[in-house]
């Protein structure tokens, strides 16, 4: 018994326009959820951005004992929406971290410098806590323009109990204006997170528009 066959042979183009009319629908579907998981990243880095900053709100400056406190409700809250106990430690260290990169805090000397945690108490600790908080009592009094006054005529004198003095103000100073700075800060890291994912959807699209706007955008720059 013969088996028919056709005569009719179909053309290379047509199979692959078959081939690629049966895998269409796959394609477009990975397009469309591969742009809604990088979304969903996005969105997620800015919330994680949104958390970071509230917490480091309530960190900084914050003694040992006070931070592991605030450790454990932030753990107890991770292990709550679903974290194992030791995943949700990892977190919070990811999390402090990422605050270390991020925030900055005033140094005794008033020098802003990157935020660390801090470290158990030692007698040595404490007491610069305590002569720290006496020294910010002693100059509460003061305002702004006070002390810019006491500290231009400590800088005439120039002697070095003068210059140690104007260490303290200007420490106090900066710790004052610590949340302008921070929130300078993180207004400036917002807008470079958007003008860099902004410059990354105009390279991936490469179209004359795009060249156009990332050439004026260089130029500008300089």
């Amino acid at each position: 018994m013969s088996v028919a066959t056709s005569a009719v042979t179909l053309p290379a183009d047509a199979l692959a326009d078959a081939a690629f009319k049966a895998i269409e629908s796959t394609l477009f579907d990975i397009g469309f959820q591969s742009t809604k998981a990088e979304q969903a990243m996005e969105q997620g880095k800015a919330r994680l951005d949104v958390l970071d900053a509230n917490l480091f709100d309530f960190i900084k400056g914050v003694p040992y004992a006070g931070f592991m406190k605030m450790r454990e409700f932030v753990i107890t809250g991770a292990v709550d929406a679903g974290r194992t106990a030791d995943a949700a430690q990892k977190q919070f260290e990811r999390q402090i971290g990422r605050i270390s990169s991020n925030c900055t805090v005033a140094d005794e000397d008033g020098v802003m410098v990157a935020y660390k945690k801090p470290t158990s108490e030692s007698k040595d600790a404490v007491r610069k806590a305590q002569a720290r908080a006496k020294e910010i009592a002693r100059l509460d009094n003061f305002g702004e323009s006070d002390l810019e006054d006491i500290k231009d005529g400590l800088l005439r004198k120039g002697d070095n109990k003068s210059l140690n003095e104007v260490k303290k103000i200007n420490a106090e100073m900066t710790r004052r204006n610590a949340d302008v700075i921070d929130a300078q800060k993180a207004e400036i890291k917002a807008l470079t997170d958007k003008i860099n994912a902004r410059v990354k959807e105009l390279a991936k699209s490469g179209t004359p528009d795009a060249v156009e706007l990332l050439t004026q955008a260089a130029m500008l720059l300089g």
